[in-house]
């Protein structure tokens, strides 16, 4: 993701964290959700194209692994 969107969408989260509606991710839920990306491009599926099996498939191996790594 490059710098300009990357920043776009921390604009976004602060203005969703000041009107109360979002809360701010932790550094955990950042790894989490850059990892789970990573899944998605390991295993060469779009997220927006997936199927219900394909979306399951890639969150069940996402957390386990990522969860693991944490131990």
């Amino acid at each position: 993701m490059d710098k300009e969107r990357m920043a776009e969408l921390e604009k976004i989260e602060a203005h969703g964290a000041e009107s109360g509606w979002v809360t701010p991710m932790t550094e955990e839920d950042k790894a989490y959700f850059a990892y789970f990306r990573s899944v998605f491009k390991r295993y060469n599926i779009s997220p927006s194209k997936a199927t219900r099996l394909e979306y399951n498939f890639v969150t069940q191996v996402a957390e386990n692994e990522f969860y693991l790594q944490k131990v």
